[in-house]
């Protein structure tokens, strides 16, 4: 099992979820992803969670992905390897990565395809927390490896997501 980082928050957290979601949703990956995870959590790592509006999300779409357009979520990972032993141990809590969620691109696209908004802001949590550890989906093996992990952990969480996540980008899936 992999350390849990404490999360964060910036930004208004949507009404459908509270912050025991996104932390037991934390609680659950550590266990679900076993040997899979390529990197892990310090201990006493911080992950950041940004709630972020669609022009802010596109900006920082742009800005380091070179995409023009609105997304869901956006993984920036630390690169908390780098660091000597020493430094780890600080008081000030090493920052694990930020992830930036876009509640109202979530929420739309939710309505659209009739689901609920609260299960597809987790599942867009988990898949960028899943980026973090190192998980991707660039091959199929790794698309069913990542896509499946998170399905679970939703699931685990009380929620129908939906049943895959392939086209989560917005070049994909504008709603």
């Amino acid at each position: 099992m992999i350390e849990t980082p404490r999360l964060q928050f910036v930004g208004i957290l949507p009404g459908c979820l509270d912050s025991g979601d996104l932390e037991q949703a934390v609680a659950l990956v550590a266990v679900e992803v076993g040997p899979k995870v390529r990197l892990s959590p310090p201990r006493g790592s911080v992950l950041n969670v940004l709630f972020a509006a669609e022009d802010e999300i596109r900006a920082l779409n742009h800005e380091f992905l070179g995409v023009d357009g609105v997304t869901d979520v956006l993984s920036f990972g630390e690169d908390t390897d780098a660091l000597p032993v020493d430094m780890r141990l600080l008081e000030e809590p090493i920052v694990f990565g930020e992830l930036v969620l876009c509640p109202d691109y979530v929420t739309r696209y939710a309505r659209r395809v009739g689901t609920e908004p609260a299960a597809e802001l987790l599942l867009c949590f988990v898949h960028g927390f899943l980026h973090l550890l190192g998980l991707d989906h660039g091959t199929p093996e790794e698309e069913d490896v990542m896509f499946h992990l998170q399905d679970r952990v939703v699931r685990r969480l009380g929620h129908s997501p939906r049943t895959t996540y392939r086209g989560c980008s917005a070049a994909s899936r504008q709603p």
